[in-house]
Parts: structure tokens; sequence; C-alpha cells
């Protein structure tokens, strides 16, 4: 009884119609939801597939150099570039092929110079290169002057230099031609008053060539007059190494040494080699050669008609019954002479005082 009674419920159930619409129903949605799971299926991921795996590494740095160590590098090369005549140290020779054949962007060997690296311009950088300068000559000595003209009044005694009186001018040409390779020196020596009729010209000429240490003569002339007696000359041959002197007498013919100079050449030729540099010449008058040694008799100051002038001061120790030459030679006008003075042996002496300086730097063209 107990066993059956569950299958009589059912069974009148089943013969009831309102349950039979709710089974029929309930068997269409299963239908319904048994065909929509039949189409679409959903696939879980497989857990069991391989995948590629990405490995990560960590890896120390290398050590970067320390910047106390570096900063000689880069400062050494910045003072290289900035002062070329000052030596380069020998730790920048080692280190700066390594930084051009192995530039590496991400590790570099060397850091790039900061602007805290730069060295600052001071006086006591500079100073060494002047020094340097002076030591190899490296300063530039003037330019020559291309044209001189000078004037002087001439006087024929020493006595009462205040009162004496002009017995004469002079007037001196010096002249590099236009082709720059050769030079001409003309020197007029005129008596005035009375005097002329007695004394005549005194005409010396000295034309040649430049070579590296200055003047290089090639033929001299002293006139006195039209007294062939007192007219002399001599010929250069620098090629053949002889000297020819010409006179009334004849000739004569010598050796001719590097750096000799004529009576006019030589006075123009401390422009090129100063006066104290070398003090022994070798000199000719067209007469003769000799052997000329200088002394530096000291600095002095001229008073003439152009104004002070500063001067060096030089004489020719001559023996005992020669002529004496003194030359005063301007600071300020390349040692361009300003005064001469000639003493003879008996005594007698003329003196050339200067009173108009034409100096310049550019040749003139010729007429």
């Amino acid at each position: 009884m107990w066993i059956s009674s569950p299958w009589i419920k059912l069974k009148s159930l089943c013969q009831d119609a309102s349950y039979k619409r709710l089974a029929l129903a309930l068997g269409l949605s299963l239908l319904l939801h048994l065909f929509l799971i039949g189409k679409f299926s959903f696939n879980l991921p497989n857990l069991n597939k391989q995948h590629d795996l990405i490995e990560a590494r960590l890896v120390l740095p290398k050590v970067l150099p320390s910047p106390v160590q570096n900063s000689p590098v880069v400062k050494k090369p910045v003072e290289k570039q900035a002062k070329p005549n000052k030596p380069e140290p020998k730790e920048d020779k080692s280190v700066e092929p390594v930084a051009q054949a192995n530039p590496q962007p991400a590790l570099p060997t060397e850091l790039p110079p900061a602007d805290t690296a730069t060295p600052i311009e001071s006086p006591e950088v500079a100073q060494p290169i002047v020094e340097h300068q002076e030591e190899t000559g490296l300063i530039a000595k003037p330019k020559p002057y291309q044209y001189i003209e000078s004037e002087f009044d001439v006087y024929a005694d020493k006595d009462d230099v205040d009162n004496r009186s002009i017995a004469g001018s002079a007037r001196v040409i010096y002249q590099r031609m236009p082709n720059g390779e050769q030079y001409q020196i003309k020197s007029l020596i005129q008596a005035k008053g009375l005097i002329s009729l007695v004394i005549p010209d005194l005409l010396q000429t000295s034309d040649g060539y430049f070579d590296e240490f200055g003047l290089q003569p090639a033929h001299y002339l002293y006139q006195f007059g039209n007294k062939k007696d007192k007219t002399f000359s001599a010929d250069f041959n620098w090629r053949s190494k002889k000297l020819t002197l010409h006179s009334q007498k004849g000739d004569q013919t010598f050796d001719l040494q590097d750096g000799t100079q004529d009576l006019l050449s030589f006075m123009y030729q401390f422009m090129f080699v100063p006066p104290l540099q070398n003090m022994q010449l070798n000199i000719t008058n067209g007469k003769k050669l000799g052997v000329y040694d200088y002394t530096f008799e000291g600095e002095e100051t001229l008073t003439t008609k152009l104004g002070d002038i500063k001067t060096v001061h030089i004489s020719r120790m001559a023996p005992e019954g020669e002529k004496k030459t003194e030359l005063w030679l301007a600071l300020d006008y390349q040692h361009v002479p300003v005064k001469i003075r000639e003493t003879s042996g008996d005594g007698k002496m003329y003196e050339l005082v200067i009173t108009s300086l034409d100096a310049r730097l550019e040749p003139l063209p010729l007429p």
C-alpha cells in the first residue's frame, strides 16, 4: 500500500488535462535547449599546450671610470687646440687613439667634454707662449724701408758747435727698385758759398741686389769732382768670389768675403742687421779693402731741426794716422744714419747732421 501510492498519484496526474499541457511545455523547452546546445559548442582552452618562454636575466653594468681620473683626458685635448705651441702631454698620446678606434655609445670609455672642464684663459697661460716666441725668434721684425731720402747740413769744423757755420749740404737717396730685387744709393755732397769754388762736389753711388742677409753690392763709385786721381770704383763678382778695385794707378783683385760692403751700402745695411749684432765688417772705399772694427759708444739723444732723435752711437777703431768714422743711427727709424762724422789722420773733420728725412715702406715708381 505504501509502495504503490506514488504511482497511483502519478497516474492520476497524467490523466489531468492541465498537467498534460505543463508536461508538453516542459518537453518542448527541453528539446529546444538540446538543439541550441548541440549547435553551439564551447571549447575550453587546452592547458596542456606548450607556449614560448621569455627568459629575463639581471646583468650588472660595467663600472664607469671615475670622473676624476678622466678629467685630464677631457682637458688636455682642449688645451692642445687652444695653445698649439704648448707641448702635448705624454698621457694624452696614449689615451686619444683608444677613444678614436673603439667608440661605444652604451658604455663610453671617455666622458664627453663638460662646460666645467673648459680651461679659462689667463695671463699666466699666455706668458710662456710669448717667451717661447722670443727664444725661437718668432717675433716679426719691421719691414725695411723701401725708399729713404735724407738731407744734411755739412760742417767743416767741430769747435764752437752752436755758432759754427754751414759749409755745405748733402742729399742721400736709398731706394729699392720696383722689381724688388735691386737697390740703388746715391749720395751728393756740395759746398756752399765761396768755398764751393775750391771744393768740388763729392759723388758716391752704390747699386746691387738683396740676399738673405740684406744688401749685396755689385758696383760702387767714389768721384771727387773731375779729378781722375780722386776717382775710384769697385766691382763685386759674387759668383767667382772676387772683388776688383779700379783707380788711376790700375786694378787690384781681392778675395770677396761674404757680407762685404762698400762705404755707402754699409750704412744702410743696419736696417737688416742691427749694429750691435755684428761689429766687424769688410768694407771697401774703392781704393782699398779693409776690416772695420766698430765699438759701441752709447745711446744719445740728438737735438736736430727735426726735433730730438734717439740714436745709437758707434765709431770705428782706426789706427793712428787713419781716418776715423762715427755714426749716429736712429733707434726709431730702423737705424737709418742721422749724423755722420769723419776725421782724417791730420785732424781735419767734416760732419753731416740731418735736417730732413722721408722714409717710406713702399718703393717709388720709376719716372
